[in-house]
């Protein structure tokens, strides 16, 4: 049996954490509060550009791409969620925050943007990671900043 490496580790974090994050809230009267998707993680090889994610990304739908395998995204509607380019920065500036408040659950790993043409590797040496390191590197496409 294999240990699971530091970027399988961190990426079930990012995927606990935006499972709790569109989860349906409750308002003050008890009425229910539908919440999408707040980002989905879409499965990327490290050498190749990402997948044409336009359609997606035009209707607010955040997609995370990530060099591991996970399910295929559904790129429900993100109800209730704000808008796209609050939540890309939000995601940018919780990686940075997690290092010093580890109990927000976000892993502590690379958020890279990633321009359209370039793959995840080359928009990880641009923003100095490491793309060969054990660790998650996560690319959001420009747009949708």
């Amino acid at each position: 049996m294999t240990m699971p490496t530091l970027a399988e580790n961190q990426l079930n974090d990012l995927s606990a954490w935006l499972a709790a994050s569109s989860t349906n809230g409750r308002s003050p009267l008890g009425d229910t509060i539908l919440r999408g998707p707040y980002g989905e993680p879409v499965t990327v090889a490290l050498d190749d550009p990402a997948p044409d994610l336009s359609a997606a990304i035009s209707s607010g739908c955040l997609p995370l791409l990530v060099a591991h395998d996970t399910p295929a995204a559904a790129f429900a509607a993100p109800e209730g969620q704000p808008r796209l380019d609050k939540r890309a920065a939000h995601v940018v500036w919780l990686a940075g925050a997690a290092e010093s408040d580890p109990l927000r659950g976000f892993p502590a790993c690379w958020v890279v943007r990633v321009a359209e043409g370039e793959t995840l590797r080359q928009a990880a040496v641009s923003a100095g990671a490491d793309p060969d390191t054990d660790g998650l590197i996560v690319g959001i496409p420009e747009s949708c900043f």
